[in-house]
């Protein structure tokens, strides 16, 4: 099954609410790099989307957010119905923007580059080698996404100790894992099927969890 890494931090994560900005199950492959949100996941994904949801231990309740992209949103129902099996309370919260990627302006274009370059468009990304015309700088995406989940954490948690699990896309893992832990794909390979960055409130302040890594977040 994909995900133990994270579900191994997770269970390390003892007090407070927590949260974790989460790649997708296994997809189908994608065809055309500029059209890559139409993959749907495969049937061993689905398997693992809903093993994933019935191995959560130490929490209550589990609030279950995600991309517009359909195979989020199948990932989502895949570990609700894997966590309802575990006795956890379930929220389908539903798609939110900020889990996509609204922020590649261009996707034809984008699509085409990361095509080309593979997995080292990440870096030309990152050291601001892509035209900001075709995607927004990978700092001010990181800033919006940890307003977000501020923002969610501190709703008010009812009914026990709250999960909030934020199905995404391997870039944003990868933007959150590297821009706040130092994680990058060269060294620590790409961001795999249900892995993911994980966060919990700790008194005022907020700390982000990879594997062995943490940091406070600024």
């Amino acid at each position: 099954m994909q995900g133990r890494e994270l579900l191994a931090t997770l269970s390390t994560l003892r007090t407070g609410c927590a949260a974790a900005v989460l790649r997708h199950a296994a997809r189908h492959p994608i065809k055309d790099p500029r059209e890559p949100l139409l993959a749907e996941l495969t049937e061993e994904g689905h398997r693992d989307a809903e093993a994933f949801g019935a191995s959560l231990r130490g929490f209550d309740r589990v609030r279950l957010f995600h991309s517009p992209v359909k195979r989020c949103r199948q990932t989502a129902e895949g570990v609700a119905a894997g966590a309802i099996r575990a006795g956890l309370g379930v929220e389908m919260a539903g798609a939110q923007t900020e889990l996509g990627v609204a922020y590649i302006l261009d996707q034809i274009e984008t699509g085409r580059m990361s095509g080309l370059h593979g997995e080292h468009f990440v870096r030309l990304w990152f050291t601001n080698q892509v035209p900001e015309q075709l995607i927004l700088r990978a700092p001010a995406i990181a800033r919006r996404k940890l307003a977000y989940l501020r923002t969610r954490l501190a709703e008010p948690a009812e009914g026990g100790r709250r999960l909030d699990l934020h199905i995404s896309h391997d870039w944003n893992v990868l933007i959150l894992r590297e821009l706040l832990l130092g994680v990058r794909h060269e060294d620590a390979g790409w961001a795999t099927f249900l892995d993911g960055v994980a966060f919990a409130t700790e008194a005022t302040a907020l700390r982000a969890f990879y594997r062995e890594r943490a940091a406070v977040v600024p």
